[in-house]
């Protein structure tokens, strides 16, 4: 263990970073919020995203238990991702942070990556927008 990483530990703020703070973690979080999703369904949703990469991120949330793995073997064989109660205590974390993009993002110029976010989540952010107003 390096001189960093012992910095960190007991760190409750480093402990939230490692399931939130990678490029994809969100999005895949997001994503399996109302549904189970095959890896495919995932992987769809995630334009970008490598197969690699998503079996790592599932691989390491599946071992931290923030989401769960269940095989199907009938009747045709297929595997389901879907959060666990741990994972599901991450939504509000991440939709605050969505809301808070969201919000500050209409003061910049739209891009390409911009634009990627789903119509969906951006008319759930707008719809709760109204209500606090």
């Amino acid at each position: 263990m390096n001189t960093s990483e012992k910095a960190y530990i007991g760190c409750p703020v480093q402990y939230a970073r490692l399931f939130i703070a990678g490029k994809w973690q969100m999005g895949i979080l997001w994503n399996l919020q109302n549904q189970p999703l095959r890896f495919s369904e995932i992987k769809n949703l995630l334009p970008g995203i490598s197969d690699k990469t998503l079996m790592q991120e599932l691989d390491f949330f599946v071992h931290e238990k923030v989401v769960e793995r269940k095989t199907y073997r009938f009747p045709s064989p297929r595997v389901e991702y879907k959060l666990s109660g741990k994972g599901r205590s991450l939504i509000p974390v991440i939709s605050t942070i969505v809301e808070w993009g969201y919000c500050y993002l209409q003061d910049q110029k739209a891009d390409k990556k911009m634009s990627l976010t789903p119509s969906s989540v951006i008319e759930s952010i707008e719809n709760r927008m109204a209500e606090i107003e």
